[in-house]
């Protein structure tokens, strides 16, 4: 129903205050149940019954009314709403006719009168009302025709008629003459109060949120009903005040009803008719915008051509200068130019005939205008013509156009000439078959034009593009647009030819191509540098071989192929063993062609079905793939392909002058369904390869999660050792040499390093690491210095003023070129004795450059300072280098002397050197003494001084003794 009636909220709507009517109707009621019950009509039984007919009246009328409005305005999809209402307001108008007959003191219609069976239509009618009302609400739909609900409502009327004067005794008592309303009937009116006040907090809701007026009238209808009805709750006889005034709520509720119906039946189709003009006026004036918007002049004339409507630019068209044309006729308009052509088209149309012709004329500027016509009929709702309808187009421009349209037709004649001399031109159907070709296709095809008219471009494909590269260009062509790339196409004698294509399609009337025509231009000379250029990216200049971008780009490809078929690949890393000697002794150039000559012997050795390529320097790629599903063996088949790259190179290689022998180190690791990157990858080969190097080199490692530990663990190792001298995590710990009598000669710094999340790190672990990082030169500096400061503090001891200090050197630290003026610095600085610092070297310090280490010995000692030689025995010093070296002592190895006692060959050499040391007036320390059966042989044996646990330990400077007890 709201959604039926829902008109927003007018003027009469604004002045209603519900909640204050809604506050006025509580407040009354509760000032009613305050007075006592008393009579309003002082006895009277005439006017009683009549007001109480008056009241019901008006109620059974305003029912009537709805029941008419929704008879006659609701139709169509509004059917079963006015169904509710001619039912239930039917039922109500009738039932509370019969209520108002039914008192007592009215005539007797069907039974005898009386309270009880007036409370009973009563509550029939309210029921029926509060039910129609709450259908309404809810939308409910009826289905049926609205006589087949009117005859319902009469039934139901019967209905309720025959038991209320037939029946009554199967129903409750509901009044007690004497005695009032009994608890039934108050209940009944309470449960109707409820529910009405429902509805009416239903219906303010609805309209808050559709803000019409009915909602709100019809609110304050069931707010009213229902506080009424509590009125009908406490009375005693039917004269009582309480009943007049809930009759009074009744009434004021039903005018709120009559709002509605009056808005329904008769305001509201008033409102939409004034709409429905409203929206008449807007589409005529929409439809003359839209005529004097549309670039076409229009003009009507009656019967007697004199002008009924024109638009403005009509007026224009016709260089009319007045502003009202109404009424006026042809001859006045129209220029006089062409007043006899026009005026006799329009009488054409008259006769009933379509027109349509051109004109052109001069204006008043001088320029010429061209105009075109189409004159129609225009007829009345009869079908009699009773005037003409004129449209006029100005095709000045258009004309223009078409001149300079034709006198570009030999401008295009002669560039389709250039064209065809200069570019490939072809043009096909909408299949693709070629239908026309220009000389200069024949000419770079080398097919006549009569063998290729008739087929498709697949006559010259070269099969260089995939299936997809033309799938594609057809799914853009055959869209309708223009395709451009480079095609590679193979010529009749079978060379290979690219052009550079544009294709463009040609439509039909509904936008799809029917023809194609490309035109191309030869780029082959330009493909081939390209191409060349494309190989010099991706290919070593030296070797000839991939480089390192290509080398990943197939290193990706094999990753992926890998994945998809469930095969191993391996990624085998190279270098070859001591390059840079080679390229340091013999020269870059020969680095060069040794590199070339490997690059030749590796390809011969691993064919042509894996890839080979040169990382940069002496560092080459080999990627492996198809090696199999199993670990086990691909790891075979990758150290089978290995160990034919290790054999490679041991045939000589011939440089110029010279003869080389060289070997490889390899690094292998295996993928297979590897969610590694290929930096990843190389990095774990790079481990592997690394772990062959130091094995000795000339080999094959296999890559293995714990190589990567390693390598992470060294690199921490590193990290920290660069931070030690730094942090002062390095301290000296001395192990003295000690005479044969048990009196101390000197001593041996020995370096130890307390990190301290790692604690005391074993030399073993960091001297090795510090040599290849070249740390030890910062290291060995602040040995040197710290050894050179305790020999100062021991300068003023009695007794170990004269102990020696023996510091071991590194090799990389005597190449230094400054190693010399260094030591001396630190002796200056220190103020230290020269004469008691010892510097150890080892025998494998004497391969490399001898001339210039024997000069720096002699510049050193020329300062006072001594030299050992460590560990001698195990490297391969000659006796040549022994005469020409400075030495003042050698040291016997402790591998030599932990075996003189078992082993003759031990004893043997212990014996050698003490005798050598003997002849070249060298002194002898014997290391790593530890047992007294190996000191007494050593004494036997004629040696003097003497290192290891078995007088000490090494130990921090402030533990050291003076002597020993032998």
């Amino acid at each position: 129903m709201i959604d039926l009636m829902s008109a927003p909220t007018n003027s009469t709507s604004s002045l209603v205050r519900p909640l204050s009517i809604c506050f006025i109707a509580v407040i009354v009621m509760m000032f009613a149940f305050s007075l006592p019950p008393w009579s309003f009509y002082g006895g009277s039984l005439g006017l009683m019954l009549g007001v109480h007919l008056l009241l019901e009246l008006f109620s059974i009328i305003v029912s009537i009314l709805v029941v008419v409005v929704a008879w006659k305005t609701l139709d169509g999809s509004h059917q079963s709403t006015a169904n509710i209402l001619v039912y239930g307001f039917s039922v109500v108008a009738g039932v509370d006719l019969i209520h108002a007959l039914s008192f007592e003191g009215m005539p007797i219609i069907w039974s005898q009168n009386s309270t009880e069976k007036a409370v009973f239509f009563w509550l029939s009618a309210r029921s029926t009302e509060l039910l129609t009302v709450a259908l309404i609400a809810a939308n409910v739909k009826l289905r049926g025709s609205r006589i087949v609900w009117l005859g319902l409502g009469f039934f139901t009327i019967c209905l309720l008629t025959y038991l209320g004067n037939y029946h009554l005794e199967v129903f409750p008592v509901m009044f007690v003459k004497g005695h009032g309303v009994t608890s039934f009937k108050v209940y009944f009116e309470y449960a109707l109060c409820f529910g009405n006040l429902l509805l009416a907090g239903w219906f303010f809701l609805l309209s808050r949120r559709d803000a019409n007026s009915q909602a709100i009238n019809l609110a304050l209808a069931c707010f009213i009903i229902g506080i009424g009805e509590l009125a009908f709750t406490k009375y005693v006889a039917t004269s009582d005040f309480i009943i007049v005034l809930g009759h009074v709520y009744k009434l004021t509720a039903y005018i709120f009803v009559f709002r509605v119906a009056f808005q329904t039946g008769f305001s509201q189709p008033y409102n939409r008719l004034v709409i429905s003009e409203q929206q008449f006026a807007n589409k005529q004036s929409e439809l003359s915008s839209l005529i004097s918007a549309l670039p076409v002049g229009i003009a009507q004339l009656d019967s007697k051509l004199r002008y009924r409507y024109t638009n403005q630019l009509y007026l224009n068209l016709t260089n009319t200068n007045q502003k009202q044309v109404i009424d006026l006729a042809v001859s006045e308009v129209i220029p006089n130019q062409v007043f006899e052509q026009v005026d006799a088209n329009m009488k054409m149309a008259l006769e009933g005939q379509k027109v349509e012709f051109d004109y052109s004329f001069k204006s008043s500027s001088g320029k010429t205008v061209n105009h075109s016509n189409v004159i129609v009929p225009s007829r009345d709702s009869e079908g009699d013509i009773n005037g003409v309808l004129a449209i006029l187009i100005d095709n000045t421009e258009c004309t223009r156009i078409l001149k300079e349209l034709l006198s570009s037709q030999k401008e295009i004649t002669e560039l389709q000439l250039a064209l065809d001399s200069h570019a490939i031109v072809a043009i096909t159907n909408k299949d693709g078959v070629i239908t026309r070709v220009n000389d200069k296709f024949c000419e770079i095809s080398q097919y006549s034009r009569e063998e290729l008219i008739g087929c498709t471009h697949k006559l010259i494909n070269s099969g260089e593009h995939p299936s997809s590269f033309f799938k594609d260009l057809w799914l853009t062509i055959s869209a309708g647009h223009v395709w451009n790339g480079d095609i590679c196409n193979r010529a009749k004698n079978g060379s290979i030819y690219w052009v550079h294509t544009t294709i463009v399609p040609l439509l039909d009337e509904s936008g799809k191509p029917n023809n194609y025509i490309s035109i191309r231009a030869d780029i082959t000379s330009r493909k081939l540098a390209e191409q060349k250029a494309t190989h010099m990216a991706l290919h070593d200049s030296l070797t000839g071989l991939p480089n390192r971008n290509l080398m990943l780009q197939r290193l990706t490809l094999a990753i992926a192929q890998g994945n998809q078929i469930g095969q191993y690949g391996a990624l085998l890393l190279l270098d070859i063993d001591h390059f840079k000697d080679i390229n340091d002794t013999l020269g870059h150039l020969a680095g060069d062609e040794l590199l070339r000559q490997v690059a030749t012997r590796l390809k011969a050795a691993i064919g042509y079905e894996y890839t080979l390529a040169r990382l940069g320097g002496d560092e080459f790629v080999v990627i492996l793939e198809n090696l199999g599903d199993m670990l086990d063996q691909a790891s075979i088949n990758a150290n089978h392909v290995g160990n034919k790259i290790l054999s490679a190179p041991t045939v000589p290689f011939h440089l110029e002058d010279h003869v080389l022998t060289i070997t490889q180190s390899i690094g292998v690791t295996l993928f297979k369904q590897s969610e590694e990157n290929t930096s990843e990858l190389l990095k774990q080969a790079d481990i592997a390869l690394y772990k062959a190097k130091e094995e000795g080199r000339n080999r094959l490692c296999f890559y293995e999660p714990s190589l990567q530990s390693d390598m992470i663990e060294r690199l921490a190792l590193t990290r920290d050792l660069r931070l030690a001298i730094e942090r002062s995590e390095f301290i000296l710990y001395y192990q003295p040499i000690v005479h044969a009598s048990g009196s101390v000669l000197g001593i041996e710094a020995l370096l130890r390093w307390n990190q301290p999340e790692r604690g005391f790190v074993s030399p073993v672990q960091f001297i090795p690491l510090a040599e290849q990082t070249k740390l030890i030169l910062s290291i060995g500096r602040w040995v040197l210095l710290t050894a050179c400061e305790q020999l100062t503090v021991w300068s003023n001891d009695p007794v170990r003023c004269k102990w020696t200090i023996a510091v071991n050197v590194s090799a990389s630290q005597l190449y230094e070129a400054d190693f010399v003026s260094e030591t001396q610095k630190i002796l200056a600085v220190t103020g230290a004795n020269p004469e008691r610092l010892r510097l150890e070297l080892t025998e494998s310090m004497l391969h490399k450059d001898l001339d210039a280490t024997m000069i720096k010995m002699a510049m050193l000692r020329s300062l006072g300072i001594k030299f050992s030689l460590d560990d001698f025995g195990t490297g391969y010093s000659s006796l040549s280098c022994l005469t020409k070296m400075s030495l003042d002592q050698l040291k016997i190895d402790k591998s030599f002397v932990s075996q003189m006692l078992t082993n003759d060959s031990g004893a043997s050499v212990v014996r050698t050197i003490l005798s050598l040391a003997s002849n070249l007036g060298l002194t002898v320390v014997a290391e790593g003494v530890e047992l007294e059966e190996e000191f007494a042989f050593l004494v036997k044996e004629g040696c003097v001084a003497f290192q290891g646990y078995l007088f000490s330990r090494p130990l921090p400077v402030d533990q050291l003794s003076d002597s020993f007890k032998i």
